[in-house]
């Protein structure tokens, strides 16, 4: 089994304000980690340097004149596309190199040159949507991966599966009248937490109406929740797809110590996800897994939990974590009924 690290020096480049919470650390944190571990042996894990997206690739995902006022703001230096959104000289060339990296990771795999990757790449993706720079996000790298298997490797069914607390607005949008792309969100609430949207009406329309899926989290909402989430409904909806090809958005902020966030989830039960995300890929695609980092803002979580990632797709258990966390019964009540609200809707469409 051999597993694909996705990096290029571009991804530290890219700064926003001082201060910001996304920031080159969390990169470096991550990647010192993983070189720290048994499997880093540059046999079972294998380095591997990004590529800049073509255009044709991203254009698709974005339009040219959000691309190209992207590329001016870079090239004179910097600029905002909102408060917490801003870029710098690098900025640019870092999100085609972090789209383009997908694209290495995806093809290395269908190729079967590796079993599966982790793109660390930064800036993450999953809240930019086609004409608009949003929430830390300037390219969507999950979204041009999964077109890029749909339009170019002619897949049918690619699963995309998105943990991070915040809800992947821009990914959902991307395919949301799709039956190619089935979308799984598991997120905080959105009535509590950026960017607003998630919610369990949000289901598609046309032909992909039933392949867009939200369960939104209670804040709180720890091991017990998240793991009804996956057994009661996407294990059973992933079985009823029969996904080819799966992609997940890892957003570690899920974890009960991020700052931005206020879910509770451990290293343990990230680990947990992963375990899930593993068995999928093999059940039903062949092994073919890519997971690309999005959120998470505590640098020794990131930096762990990266590394329990890759040891979790080389084959290995990572270490158990001494970490304790107990989730509400209000908490678990509610993602319950959650569930049963997804599962009625999702009755004779995918369930």
């Amino acid at each position: 089994m051999t597993t694909d690290i996705i990096y290029h020096d571009y991804f530290i480049k890219h700064k926003m304000s001082v201060g910001h919470p996304e920031r080159p650390e969390r990169l470096q944190t991550a990647l010192s980690e993983i070189r720290q571990s048994p499997v880093f042996d540059g046999e079972t894990i294998r380095l591997i340097e990004a590529r800049e997206a073509p255009l044709d690739e991203v254009i698709s995902l974005h339009s040219n004149e959000y691309l190209l006022s992207l590329k001016s703001m870079s090239e004179r230096g910097g600029g905002f596309f909102t408060l917490d959104t801003s870029v710098n000289r690098f900025t640019y060339k870092a999100a085609l190199f972090a789209a383009g990296g997908g694209l290495v990771a995806v093809d290395r795999v269908l190729d079967g040159i590796s079993e599966n990757a982790f793109v660390l790449c930064r800036p993450p993706g999953h809240h930019a949507e086609y004409d608009r720079a949003f929430g830390f996000c300037f390219i969507n790298n999950v979204a041009v991966a999964a077109n890029h298997l749909v339009r170019r490797r002619q897949l049918k069914r690619v699963v995309i599966i998105d943990y991070d607390a915040h809800h992947g607005n821009g990914t959902q949008n991307a395919f949301y009248s799709s039956d190619e792309v089935l979308y799984i969100g598991l997120h905080q609430d959105g009535r509590t937490l950026f960017p607003g949207s998630g919610f369990v009406d949000e289901m598609g329309r046309g032909k992909g109406y039933g392949y867009t899926v939200n369960i939104p989290m209670y804040p709180g909402a720890g091991h017990t929740s998240y793991r009804h989430a996956f057994e009661d409904v996407i294990l059973p909806l992933v079985a009823s797809f029969r996904p080819q090809f799966v992609l997940a958005s890892v957003g570690f902020d899920c974890h009960f110590e991020d700052p931005l966030t206020n879910l509770g989830l451990t290293l343990d039960d990230i680990s947990m996800m992963n375990n899930y995300l593993c068995e999928i890929a093999s059940n039903y695609a062949d092994g073919h897994l890519v997971a690309f980092l999005e959120g998470g803002y505590n640098l020794d979580v990131v930096g762990q939990a990266s590394r329990d990632l890759v040891e979790r797709f080389a084959g290995t258990r990572p270490q158990s974590h001494r970490e304790e966390y107990r989730e509400s019964k209000t908490c678990i009540d509610y993602v319950l009924a959650t569930i049963e609200s997804v599962k009625d809707r999702q009755e004779g469409i995918l369930l």
